[in-house]
């Protein structure tokens, strides 16, 4: 391959990183919330890898009386506010694109803002989560990298 032919290919594999980026930050952003929700739902934990605060006396009762668990704190009753807490791009451009992972709607950014009063940000990425993040965003850049050298 001549050095003209690899510019070429480079500037292909650029054109399609910066055409896919929005597409590909948001998968990568999907996955990540899924984890962040199993890992609440499963073991109700924090970011730190530590228990969230137990329910209060009185949401612990209402809970248990309606069959839910009351072992930890999941934040799920009805499942919708982990079905309406999505990400989305707030800013795409050829230099970077940003995902946001919240609630869409009003209802449920409430009860997150809630969360945060009580227990912190429920969706902030733990160091696992976050190397994991790293690593699924270094394949991206990796996979139209590896174009150049076909």
């Amino acid at each position: 391959m001549t050095i003209t032919e690899a510019i070429g290919r480079i500037r292909i594999a650029q054109e399609d990183l910066v055409a896919n980026a929005a597409n590909d930050c948001l998968l990568i952003a999907s996955q990540v919330k899924a984890l962040v929700a199993f890992r609440i739902q499963s073991r109700g934990y924090s970011f730190e890898e530590k228990p969230f605060s137990p329910y209060s006396k009185g949401h612990k009762k209402k809970r248990e009386n309606e069959g839910y668990q009351t072992g930890y704190v999941d934040f799920t009753m009805t499942g919708k506010l982990w079905n309406n807490v999505q990400p989305y791009v707030i800013e795409n451009t050829p230099e970077s694109t940003l995902v946001e992972i919240t609630a869409l709607n009003q209802e449920d950014q409430v009860k997150l803002q809630g969360a945060v009063k009580k227990r912190g940000n429920i969706l902030e990425l733990s160091e696992s989560e976050l190397s994991l993040l790293v690593q699924l965003n270094l394949q991206r850049v990796q996979k139209y990298l590896l174009k150049v050298a076909e």
